[in-house]
């Protein structure tokens, strides 16, 4: 692979970490600031295949210099509204992610959301197809295609009614709650099988938009609404469809923030879940510190990602956590930092 030749030594890093051991090293993936990778260039280079697999290629190219553990990806990522988008939300895109409109106003209109088309007639299924077939021959020799963030059941469900508006259906409409949440994970299923179906594997797995490896047709699911909710919520009325979600994945995990990590107990329950990603909240969210005892009970059954904490917060907690099961994704300031990080990381193994 042109943007990562020790890519073998990656991936029996990342395939010994999903079985919660050891190869030689825990992974890390090291991120640093890139010319011509920024929120403002992102939004505008997302609009047409073409700007973003170009996008990719510069950041990968840039990347290639540090021999951390991210798999070279070309993402289909449009950001946290594209399911919306599927469902018929229209779409923003700004500051380097997308957002969209909260469409379903009326439990009427639950009618026509069921009926609602996932297939080419769906506008934006027919742009990830295209987006597929191009970054599939651009990224020959060079490269992975990385799945499009399809969220979670939870996560779209928000994005249809509102944040509000979905945190008080839960005590007052659950049964159409119900319906909403079926038909939201029916279509994440379908549109994941379109994608997985189309992305040519690599080793037998698949990358993502974070640039990681999950071995066999897998791709991750998102739990930002558990932020917004109770324990007891999560369990009553999204926990059976991130079951399904999971259930339709041959090595599913999570991502959560971690103001949401106090559900890590819920979490563990759905069966077949490998992996849980905790990604920073810092200034809103709590310290790495507060929520150890959380991060710990991750490590007792599954994979641990920790995301966007800085090395001196991470290597903080270092002794408590045990290196297999264990990805750090960390940042920092430019890429000889990154290496002195790297060659750090590499004499504590």
């Amino acid at each position: 692979m042109k943007y990562k030749p020790e890519i073998q030594v990656v991936l029996k890093r990342l395939k010994a970490f999903w079985k919660k051991d050891i190869y030689d090293r825990p992974p890390i993936l090291i991120r640093f600031p890139i010319a011509g990778e920024s929120p403002e260039i992102w939004t505008n280079a997302c609009q047409k295949a073409e700007t973003h697999f170009a996008y990719w290629d510069n950041i990968m190219q840039e990347r290639s210099k540090l021999a951390d553990d991210s798999i070279p990806s070309a993402t289909l990522d449009l950001g946290p509204a594209f399911m919306p988008a599927v469902m018929g939300c229209p779409i923003h895109f700004g500051n380097g992610t997308s957002w969209s409109d909260h469409i379903l106003k009326e439990w009427a209109d639950l009618k026509d959301l069921q009926n609602w088309p996932l297939d080419d007639n769906n506008q934006w299924i027919y742009e990830m197809k295209k987006r597929i077939a191009y970054f599939t021959e651009q990224s020959k020799g060079k490269c992975a295609v990385g799945v499009a963030m399809l969220t979670g059941p939870g996560d779209i469900m928000t994005a249809l009614r509102g944040p509000t508006e979905i945190c008080t259906d839960f005590y007052l409409y659950p049964n159409e709650v119900k319906v909403l949440a079926e038909i939201c994970t029916k279509a994440w299923i379908t549109v994941n099988n379109i994608q997985l179906d189309l992305i040519p594997p690599l080793e037998g797995g698949y990358c993502d938009n974070y640039s990681y490896w999950t071995p066999g047709r897998t791709s991750y699911f998102a739990d930002d609404i558990s932020n917004l909710i109770s324990p007891e919520t999560y369990m009553e009325h999204l926990y059976r469809f991130d079951a399904v979600i999971a259930a339709s994945n041959d090595n599913p995990w999570m991502h959560v923030h971690s103001g949401g990590a106090r559900l890590v107990p819920e979490f563990r329950k759905i069966s077949g879940l490998k992996g849980i990603q905790i990604v920073n909240d810092r200034p809103a969210g709590p310290k790495l510190k507060e929520i150890l005892s959380y991060i710990k009970m991750v490590q007792e059954n599954h994979c641990l990602i920790l995301r966007k904490y800085p090395m001196e917060e991470l290597l903080d907690i270092l002794p408590e956590l045990s290196p297999k099961g264990l990805y750090i994704d960390t940042f920092c300031g430019s890429l000889e930092e990154a290496q002195e990080i790297l060659e750090d990381w590499n004499s504590r193994f």
